[in-house]
């Protein structure tokens, strides 16, 4: 079995958001790993070090979140209803 290494790919500061970015990720078949200080989960913190929350992909799956995130962040993603 090969070790996989992974690679930030962004920090957000909104738990939700990084619940949301990383199940979209997944939905593309890109694994996600979400890290966060400890005391930023279990004490509600929304600024500096300890609310940042880090968003690891798979270095060899890199190339595709990042055309993602970039998709994501210029609000250009497309719903189904818009593309008819």
């Amino acid at each position: 079995m090969t070790e996989m290494t992974w690679e930030l790919l962004t920090k957000v500061y909104d738990r939700i958001e990084a619940e949301m970015m990383k199940a979209a990720l997944e939905a593309l078949e890109i694994p996600t790993e979400l890290a966060q200080e400890s005391v930023g989960g279990t004490i509600p913190v929304s600024f500096g070090k300890f609310a940042e929350i880090h968003i690891f992909v798979p270095k060899e799956k890199f190339k595709e979140a990042h055309e993602w995130l970039e998709t994501y962040t210029n609000d250009d993603i497309e719903t189904e209803e818009e593309k008819e």
